[in-house]
């Protein structure tokens, strides 16, 4: 007769198999899909500043800032096909 132990490792390995295919099974039905959806992206300003850097003796670093603007419509992406 099985010991407790035996049995609860048996039922651990059971589970973690179940847990392996059910983990396959969704990377098999996700991993090909076509996800391309349009994306707009606009840079509306541009900006470089020489600023001092103080973690250095007496340096000075370039600093910029970029502001964008991104749009996607990612509700086009199908969920289930």
């Amino acid at each position: 007769m099985n010991t407790v132990l035996s049995r609860a490792n048996s039922l651990f390995a059971f589970s973690l198999s179940v847990m392996a295919a059910l983990t396959f099974g969704c990377f098999v039905t996700t991993a090909f899909k076509d996800r391309r959806v349009p994306v707009d992206i606009h840079v509306s300003k541009v900006m470089l500043k020489n600023v001092d850097d103080f973690t250095g003796p007496r340096e000075r670093s370039d600093l910029g800032f970029i502001t964008f603007d991104i749009s996607a419509d990612i509700l086009l992406m199908p969920i289930m096909r």
